[in-house]
């Protein structure tokens, strides 16, 4: 195999300086745990040329994209072996350049992508994949079930087809140009009957080419083989493949934070799994099991159509049996467990969709989403089936559309059976001084991460108890390179007995505009301080009686359980008493009827 002939030649490969690309038949077999594997058979190219252009033609290779979304050539841009890199964990796979003696990450790649996505539309490609996971002796089966998954498909997002239909608007936007959603995965081209409906909402031309370079990077997002299964390594080498994606694969693998999960968690929910680098602004506390170095596919387990197809939701009672059981009779039996376990949410605060460049060229729909900060305490609401779950709430406009839009009569759940419980809510169209009308919308995403340590009984009932109001308090600075520089601000999220709204929103720090950016652009949130308001009751009522009752035994319960934790503690050597304790503690926290009982009859079993 020729390939191999004048790869493994390290004095020939430093000659053509290449030294980086030396690699030999043992080191890729080992690497990629692929015996007998031929270089041809992932990375295509002719496998018998003896000259180089011939061998390399056809050949795929990692994708580095630029801010206009062009494809760089390697060789002009990093001509080195692309392996994780520099202290900021979320972008260590981006290629980097030295700049006062400080490792950053290249000025001209915007986000990398791996060899099986089209270098024209950046979607996973099945046919790429069909020569190569997916060819016949490899991974075939593989390859034609999950082209039947969500995670393949993409069938949610691209079930979005304009602002309005077919349920409502998105942070993410519709699908501009993107395949329609479909049962297997059979291309990864572009398709234009949703730019056609999206033109038939807006009061501007938008045009097959703004719509294209909008759905590039909307594509980049998005999940294919490699995404999940390669990670490349300095210590197990530059063709490392796992059977079992870790956590840091599905946040991305260190490219950046518009790819895979950080777009969707990290940014949009506000969450974090992994922490520090992994949150935007960086520094949140890691989700408690991650630090058991529990994965994300533990939990997360595949369903009836196999791999890809993730399941959102993750059951605890598989690890916390005693703690579900307890839960289940308890008096908060109707929240689930996010509820307690979640005391702020980070990630986009503000989001406005308007004009601006994408692509170095105009477009109506440049999204201006990086007004980042913190808001917290979550606020509580209901899902589908009536249970309380803790999600993330920000106010969101699109300017120049059409159409008169009302306010919904309630909160609008996109999957009302259930799939999601992912919500939000149309406040209606607007007038501002610029980009004709705005619709407005508040965006209601639920949360899942990190657990931590419970919230105190006074964050969800406020004193005096009769006050069943719900304050979030959002801080946020905005960041990005188009509009204005950066300046900071706030705003707090209200939620009572007379509905849920945004209020206070200001800037905390002077609005110098970027030329030729008007504040309806990206800060139309201005114009429409008093807007964002839905009606509802999103009150936490609880009787006074009740309350002071059960507020009383988790007082005793807090000091009962310090004063065994000390003791259990003095016997490092029984075992036997520390898990004991240990599964006492989780019920009686979790229940708290008979909970005083329990612990006296542990304390003289002692």
């Amino acid at each position: 195999m020729e390939c191999i002939r004048c790869h493994s030649d390290k004095e020939k490969m430093t000659k053509l300086g290449y030294p980086q690309f030396y690699m030999t038949q043992e080191m890729v077999e080992k690497q990629s745990n692929h015996p007998n594997v031929k270089c041809h058979e992932c990375h295509l190219g002719d496998g018998r040329a003896k000259e180089p252009d011939k061998a390399h033609k056809g050949m795929l290779a990692v994708l580095l994209i630029d801010d206009d979304g062009n494809v760089l050539k390697r060789k002009d841009v990093y001509p080195e072996p692309l392996l994780p890199s520099g202290n900021d964990m979320i972008r260590n796979m981006l290629p980097k350049v030295r700049y006062n003696g400080e490792l950053l990450p290249h000025p001209d790649v915007r986000n990398v992508l791996w060899h099986d996505r089209n270098p024209e539309t950046f979607n996973f490609d099945p046919d790429i994949a069909k020569k190569t996971c997916g060819k016949s002796g490899c991974h075939f089966e593989e390859l034609k079930q999950f082209k039947t998954t969500i995670m393949a498909t993409n069938f949610r997002q691209r079930t979005m087809r304009t602002w309005l239909e077919p349920y409502g608007p998105h942070n993410c936007g519709p699908s501009f140009a993107d395949l329609l959603p479909s049962e297997v995965l059979r291309s990864a081209g572009f398709q234009f009957k949703n730019t056609e409906d999206i033109r038939k909402e807006l009061n501007l031309p938008f045009s097959k080419e703004q719509a294209t370079a909008k759905q590039k990077f909307c594509n980049i997002c998005h999940a294919g083989c490699l995404d999940c299964h390669y990670e490349p390594d300095r210590k197990k080498g530059v063709h490392n493949f796992t059977n079992k994606p870790t956590s840091i694969s599905c946040a991305g693998y260190g490219r950046g934070t518009s790819i895979c999960h950080p777009g969707a968690m990290q940014s949009r929910r506000g969450e974090t799994y992994i922490g520090g680098d992994y949150s935007i602004p960086t520094g949140m506390n890691p989700d408690v099991h991650y630090k058991k170095n529990i994965h994300c596919v533990d939990c997360h387990t595949t369903g009836e159509k196999g791999m890809g197809d993730m399941q959102r939701k993750a059951s605890c009672q598989d690890c916390h049996i005693e703690i579900e059981e307890a839960h289940a009779k308890s008096i908060h039996k109707n929240m689930d467990c996010a509820t307690c376990h979640i005391s702020e949410l980070r990630g986009y605060q503000i989001t406005v969709w308007g004009p601006g460049l994408i692509a170095s060229k105009e477009n109506p729909f440049k999204k201006y989403s990086l007004y980042y900060g913190i808001q917290g305490p979550p606020i509580l609401l209901k899902d589908q089936k009536g249970k309380w779950m803790p999600v993330k709430i920000w106010p969101h406009s699109v300017g120049n559309i059409k159409p008169d839009v009302r306010p919904s009569e309630r909160i609008m759940f996109r999957w009302p059976n259930g799939e999601t419980r992912d919500a939000y809510y149309l406040v209606g169209t607007f007038n501002a001084h610029a980009n004709n009308k705005h619709l407005l919308w508040l965006e209601i995403q639920q949360a899942s991460h990190p657990y931590g340590k419970a919230r105190k009984c006074e964050s969800c009932h406020k004193k005096p108890i009769q006050n069943s109001q719900q304050i979030a308090v959002s801080t946020w600075e905005f960041m990005d390179n188009q509009g204005a520089e950066p300046f900071k601000g706030g705003h707090r999220i209200i939620a009572d007995k007379h509905g849920l709204r945004i209020m206070d929103m200001r800037n905390t720090t002077p609005i110098k505009l970027l030329e030729g950016y008007r504040l309806e652009d990206f800060a139309s949130w201005i114009f429409f301080k008093d807007k964002w308001q839905m009606s509802g009751d999103f009150s936490i009522k609880a009787k006074k009686e009740k309350y002071n009752r059960y507020l009383l035994i988790a007082n005793k319960l807090d000091n009962e359980l310090k004063i065994l934790d000390n003791y259990v503690k003095d016997k490092d050597k029984d075992k036997r008493i520390q898990k004991q304790f240990k599964e006492l503690k989780g019920v009686v926290l979790h229940n708290q009827d008979g909970a005083l009982e329990r612990i006296e009859k542990f304390k003289k079993e002692l």
